[in-house]
């Protein structure tokens, strides 16, 4: 029998430690490999599913619907997939004026398992907001009353001042409801580019709009959501067309391409579309869209300053806004 002293103490503590430091270094190995594999197996999933393309078409999508010549660039800048299945991306914030795209911001999307935790942030430095565009109803679809709209002031004098060689974006709400056809058609005599028109879409009569402002002769709708250029995917969630702006050439497939992605959406959870992309009352504005078809009540439109400056004359223009103004870009 080994007779028990300090010297069998400390060889046997050492030989403990060094068991007990080997175990635990083979633990946070194994921890690594497994948590490795699953890092790759879920990035390799991801990538299958196609995810992040997916969340940053409807992202964007939602986006070019509910703000008026915003829309996202689909180059994804930073993409990342955390161990909980939160999936990050990034993409610029573009807006047409003229003939060009201006970089105005950048936005953030976080998608976790749960929808409803899920959100899409903006930075626009340098911008209050995104868009200060608001779009008044020439009715009130409750009484048909004949209402006013919100009028920036001195847009005409400003565009009589600006010099030939500028371009700019114009805004404006009109005079009644008119059908998409209509405001297009009225429009194609000026050298202008329509980029987006918002949708009225059975507010309320058919549901009570998320919010609105305004006074008893105007009413301005939150929660709007607008036509433009259409846009369609592939397989996986890459973008395959994309129609630039609104004429008569593009703009039946524009709308029907717009009808074809919210019918995509509303097979998805409610979540996703209200909590997630914010798109409040989308089943009921499809219906009115599918029933009444695409009713109008203004437009944002680009193009030679001076040629805005002509829309002060337009029967049918009421409540304009000047958005940006760049120096010229305009090709015939």
């Amino acid at each position: 029998m080994t007779e028990w002293n300090k010297d069998l103490e400390k060889r046997i503590l050492k030989k403990s430690k060094f068991s007990l430091t080997l175990r635990i270094l083979r633990i946070l190995v194994a921890v690594l490999f497994i948590y490795g594999v699953y890092m790759m197996v879920t990035n390799i999933i991801s990538d299958k599913l196609a995810i992040g393309n997916e969340n940053m078409y409807y992202s964007s999508l939602a986006l070019e619907w509910t703000v008026p010549n915003v829309r996202g660039d689909f180059d994804i800048k930073e993409e990342d997939l955390s161990a909980f299945g939160t999936k990050s991306l990034s993409f610029d914030l573009l807006k047409k004026v003229g003939k060009e795209d201006l970089v105005i911001g950048e936005a953030q999307v976080t998608k976790k398992l749960s929808n409803r935790l899920s959100n899409i942030q903006y930075s626009h430095p340098g911008l209050q907001q995104l868009s200060e565009f608001s779009f008044s109803l020439p009715k009130d679809p409750r009484s048909d009353k004949k209402l006013e709209a919100n009028t920036s002031p001195n847009v005409w004098e400003t565009l009589e001042m600006l010099p030939e060689g500028t371009v700019g974006e114009l805004a404006f709400s009109t005079t009644d409801f008119m059908e998409a056809e209509q405001l297009v058609k009225a429009l194609r005599s000026y050298d202008l580019v329509v980029l987006w028109m918002p949708l009225y879409t059975g507010e309320f009569i058919n549901y009570d709009p998320s919010g609105w402002g305004g006074s008893n002769n105007l009413i301005m709708l939150s929660d709007v959501i607008g036509l433009t250029g259409g846009m369609d995917h592939d397989e996986n969630y890459h973008q395959s067309l994309r129609i630039n702006w609104l004429d008569e050439g593009s703009l039946e497939e524009s709308k029907q391409l717009m009808i074809k992605n919210i019918e995509e959406l509303l097979e998805k959870p409610e979540s996703y579309y209200q909590d997630f992309l914010r798109l409040g009352h989308l089943e009921e504005k499809y219906q009115y869209i599918k029933d009444e078809g695409f009713t109008v009540y203004g437009a944002v439109v680009t193009g030679p300053a001076k040629e805005l400056l002509k829309l002060q004359d337009a029967t049918f223009v009421q409540g304009e806004q000047l958005g940006e103004v760049e120096l010229w870009n305009w090709e015939e």
